[in-house]
């Protein structure tokens, strides 16, 4: 071979070398981290435009009208992203989407998403909070005579896929399930009378029933059972991003919380809501 072709030929097999090192690297910037693979800087990895994943419909936490998200939620992903300096790109999710677009390849990189924290769900996603907690509940059309959980056993009662309040409360007491992917679905089976009631977080189901023009659903006032608290889901094995937010989230609970709740949950009272910002729930270690 003459020696000019050598050389050309040296410096095109190093260049292949080089675009395919850079192709590897970028496969796991954009994966993330997996096992042994060092974690993305948590505000690198939220900059640009952010996918986070949220209900839709849900009146006080994440709505959608002409254009524009509104609610709980939805304020909080805002401040994080005015916080932090990423732009936010709302998708709405059901609520058993919300595991799946995390444990697989998705754009979803937060959910915010009245996603409970559970020792189950932390086996396969992190979570940074809680930012609000809770107790399970049950709505009933205004005139129903539900007073105690005896009064719905061998009833149809609705319960949303993929929740901890479906797996309560059938663990919990005999009822004849009528499951729906999301939370709209579930009152508007109230409504038309398919289903007796609707058993999920109470602080929804107070949020829908203060936004109900016509009056004509209830939260059964002496319901009140379980526990729930609410944390920002992120992709697993994250533990410098769920430190992260969670001091971003200590923050918004000292500064921000309050007007939050009151503004997008009127008439709906916080107490027992508020977590305390310096007793947030430990960032898990990678397993």
């Amino acid at each position: 071979m003459i020696a000019g072709v050598e050389v050309e030929m040296a410096t095109v097999n190093q260049v292949r070398r080089w675009i395919g090192i850079l192709l590897a690297t970028s496969v796991v910037l954009a994966s993330g981290c997996g096992e042994g693979e060092a974690e993305v800087d948590p505000e690198e990895y939220l900059s640009g435009i952010v996918s986070i994943g949220v209900n839709i419909d849900l009146p006080g936490w994440s709505e959608y009208s002409n254009g524009v998200w509104d609610g709980f939620d939805i304020t909080l992903g805002n401040w994080l992203s005015r916080e932090i300096g990423f732009d936010p790109q709302y998708v709405p999710l059901t609520t058993d989407e919300r595991m799946s677009r995390l444990t697989e390849a998705s754009e979803i990189k937060l959910v915010i998403a009245n996603f409970s924290m559970t020792d189950e769900r932390r086996e396969d996603i992190d979570f940074s909070g809680p930012y609000l907690t809770d107790a399970q509940g049950v709505m009933t059309l205004a005139g129903s005579p539900v007073r105690t959980l005896d009064d719905i056993e061998n009833k149809t009662v609705c319960v949303t896929l993929g929740s901890t309040g479906e797996t309560r409360l059938l663990a919990g007491k005999r009822i004849n399930p009528l499951s729906e992917n999301t939370i709209q679905r579930c009152v508007d089976r109230v409504r038309d009378g398919s289903a007796y009631a609707f058993s999920t977080d109470r602080v929804l189901l107070d949020g829908i029933v203060a936004h109900d023009p016509g009056r004509s659903l209830r939260v059964v006032p002496d319901i009140r059972f379980g526990h729930e608290r609410y944390g920002i889901g992120v992709r697993n094995n994250r533990p410098g991003l769920c430190n992260f937010l969670r001091g971003k989230l200590a923050k918004f609970i000292d500064e921000e919380w309050d007007d939050t709740f009151r503004s997008k949950l009127p008439g709906v009272s916080p107490k027992d809501r508020k977590p305390n910002s310096r007793d947030l729930t430990p960032c898990e270690k990678p397993s």
